[in-house]
Parts: C-alpha cells; structure tokens; sequence
C-alpha cells in the first residue's frame, strides 16, 4: 500500500507541474498574441501612418535627364488603406527655366494618390521665385494653396500677398503659371506700390502680374469660371485633416 501511495503522490505531483508549465506557456502564447492583435489595429488605423521616412529627399527628372524639381522635409509618412503620402515641413525646388527657379515651404503637404501630380500645402505657405542671379523676384504668402509640378500651376482659393521689389498686391483667389511667368488674381485684387518719390495704390476685381515685362495689369470683369472650377478641384482635399499625434 505504502508503494502505491507513494506513486500516486509523485504522478499527482508530475501532473501538477506539468499543468502548471503547460498553463504558463498558454498565457505566455495569449500574450504575443495579444500583442500582435494590438499591433495589426493600430496598423490599419488609416489616421496613423505604419511607414515613414525621416529627413528624406525626392528628385525628379525629365525625359532629357535634368532635374524638374526636388522635394525635401522633416518626415514623409505612408498611411494604411488609403494611397496618400503626408509631408512635415516640406521645401520644394522647381526649376522653371535651366537658370531660374520656384522655392515653395510649407508646414503640411499632402499627395492624394503618392504619385505628386498634385500636392497640397497648408499653413505658413510661401512661394519665391528666383532669377539666374539669385534675386528673389517675387514672393507669394498664403494659407494653403495647390501645386502641380508637371504643369508648374500653383492654385489657391484663399486671400494671398504677392511682394514684388516695388509693390505689394493682395486678393482672393490666385492661379499662378510658374513656366510662363503669369500670377492671376480672381478677386477684390489691390495692389500698393512706392519708390523714392510717390506711391500709387491700383484697385480692380482681377489682376494680372507678367512676370518678364515685371508689370501688373488689370483685367476685365469676367464670369467667375476659374474661381469656381478650382473652389471644386481644392474644397474636398483641404478638407482632410491630419491627426495630431
């Protein structure tokens, strides 16, 4: 008896053990698990970027190999279920001419589908336009605005302020043609302007500015068409907002 009493203990003792290894293995198995699951839901969020790029760089060239523009930030993030790309500080080279070129900042960029046939910036956005000389020719500050770099077209529904070496002109609304060195007003366009000797201070609905000729014009009254065409192209993206992490 005192045998068989003295198995029974030591196979009551081994299955204990055995259960308790075989337990802790379990809960250490829910656990990664755990974990993982609350990985892969943090991974889908499409609010939260699961790729990024720290001090990055992009270069893009034509079909004869030269540089069209360059785009560097702070970080460019790639977000789940969803095509956009998001840029922090970005600061954007485009080489209108071989000797002149456009500097755009910003604070935020956003690319709808990564592919940056189009990028739209908000807050603090400011555009130069440099000569062959490096002379900063003209300057644009607005709150947000659209650019497309294969047309070189920078669009904005938003009030804006162009700063030439004379002048200062404000208004809603600009369509500004990079390659061919037009910047369009669409509205309420006034423009303040001083030398040495006398100011002179132009209001009109619409202006335009010519870069070469370095001359403002007013224009003609028109149909609304091209505020209203890109109210529609822009008031669905600067809709998005970017969540503060």
């Amino acid at each position: 008896m005192k045998l068989s009493d003295n198995l029974l203990k030591n196979i009551s003792k081994k299955n204990i053990i055995i259960l308790c290894v075989l337990l802790i293995s379990i809960l250490w198995i829910n656990n990664i698990l755990s974990q993982a699951l609350n990985y892969n839901s943090l991974d889908l969020d499409p609010k939260v970027s699961n790729h990024f790029m720290k001090k990055f760089k992009m270069v893009e060239t034509n079909a004869d190999g030269n540089i069209s523009w360059t785009m560097e930030g702070d970080k460019l993030e790639k977000f789940p279920n969803s095509p956009r790309s998001e840029v922090i500080n970005p600061i954007m080279h485009v080489n209108s001419t071989e000797t002149e070129k456009w500097v755009i900042r910003a604070k935020h960029a956003l690319d709808p589908d990564s592919l940056f046939n189009s990028i739209y910036l908000t807050e603090d956005v400011v555009f130069n336009k440099y000569d062959k000389n490096n002379n900063n020719e003209v300057s644009i500050i607005t709150t947000e605005a659209a650019v497309y770099p294969d047309t070189e077209i920078i669009e904005t529904t938003q009030f804006a302020t162009i700063t030439t070496p004379d002048s200062k002109t404000t208004g809603n609304g600009l369509i500004a043609d990079m390659k061919n060195g037009q910047i369009k007003i669409l509205s309420n366009a006034k423009r303040l302007s001083s030398t040495d000797k006398q100011s002179q201070q132009l209001e009109g609905d619409r202006m335009m500015y010519d870069l070469a000729k370095k001359t403002w014009v007013l224009l003609k009254k028109e149909n609304q068409s091209d505020k209203i065409k890109l109210q529609e192209r822009t008031k669905t993206i600067f809709k998005i907002k970017k969540t503060e992490k």
